[in-house]
């Protein structure tokens, strides 16, 4: 017979020696948000993640996880039928992990994006960090490139302070080949500083480039965090990204600027900074502030390329 325990935080599930939890939690949002073109209104959000984890008599892991808005998306017949008809990505993942290493299928980073820090530091109700037009979250095989749905099967695995990571997203069409990943990590113990540095690779990204990529992550004892990314982008561009945080006590303050060198004549370089303070209030809420700005050059220098444009948001977060 089985018994269920239900607390504020889990369901927890036993049977015989095996057991399988399923855990609860969630994120809320409040607050107002505007920007260029954008009148100031309210803003708020709400999402419920189960993550549901269990373990096999021989010690292998298995779990998911799923929002509860994207729980319609949940493959009917053994791939997500829904995301491939309409062009949207699933929101879950499925997970198997033991002494060999760990294989998640589903909206998971790929090998490039899981290797590379992100410069996006601190947070922000309306991703005024991450949405300008100089950031690169180091993920451009999960950007919505026809035929791809955003499933991506990725294998990752670490011994001592080395990790590295294999990854593949197919194309559904059959018309381009598989984009493929390859990550590598090393973290390392400086005292007074934490350094992390990482190398990206993936081929057939928007079709037919390979690009790569490499970040280093230097966390110091007072409190200061810096990272510095750069990626080739094959025939594309280059691009680069600079992120800072400061932290003291409740209070975090951070920085980061991205901009695009494009190598075809015409197109244009992409560039753009944000600026975020975060105040801790304990138990899980935090008050969130985030500004950012974009600038798009085509190169001209003439008085009517695009003017910059800006984002920015205030209000509180609360994690359950």
């Amino acid at each position: 017979m089985k018994k269920i325990l239900l607390t504020t935080t889990a369901l927890v599930m036993t049977a015989g020696a095996a057991a399988a939890e399923v855990s609860v939690s969630g994120h809320a949002e409040m607050g107002i948000a505007g920007g260029t073109g954008v009148e100031t209104q309210f803003l708020t959000s709400v999402d419920v993640r189960f993550t549901m984890t269990g373990e096999t008599d021989g010690g292998l892991t298995f779990g998911a996880t799923v929002d509860l808005d994207d729980t319609v998306d949940m493959g009917l017949a053994g791939y997500d039928p829904i995301d491939n008809m309409n062009g949207q990505f699933a929101d879950y993942t499925v997970f198997v992990s033991g002494a060999f290493g760990t294989v998640t299928i589903g909206d998971t980073d790929g090998a490039m994006d899981w290797a590379m820090s992100d410069v996006g530091l601190g947070g922000t109700l309306g991703d005024d960090h991450t949405i300008h037009a100089g950031y690169n979250g180091n993920n451009m095989a999960d950007w919505g490139v026809a035929g791809f749905d955003g499933q991506i099967l990725r294998y990752d695995h670490s011994i001592g302070d080395f990790g590295f990571a294999l990854s593949a997203q197919m194309d559904d069409s059959g018309v381009n080949d598989a984009i493929l990943g390859l990550g590598a990590t090393y973290s390392a113990d400086l005292g007074g500083a934490e350094l992390g540095l990482g190398f990206g690779y993936q081929s057939g990204v928007f079709g037919t480039e390979d690009i790569w990529g490499v970040s280093a992550d230097v966390t110091l004892s007072n409190g200061i965090r810096a990272i510095v990314n750069y990626s080739d982008l094959d025939a594309v561009g280059t691009h680069v990204g600079v992120g800072v945080a400061y932290s003291m006590d409740a209070l975090t303050i951070t920085a980061n600027y991205g901009v695009f060198d494009r190598d075809t004549a015409g197109v244009a370089d992409d560039e753009g900074y944000a600026l975020v303070a975060n105040y801790d209030l304990g138990g899980g809420a935090a008050v969130q502030f985030g500004y950012g700005s974009s600038k798009i050059d085509d190169g001209s220098g003439l008085a009517t390329q695009a003017p910059s444009t800006d984002t920015w948001s205030l209000g509180v977060a609360m994690s359950f």
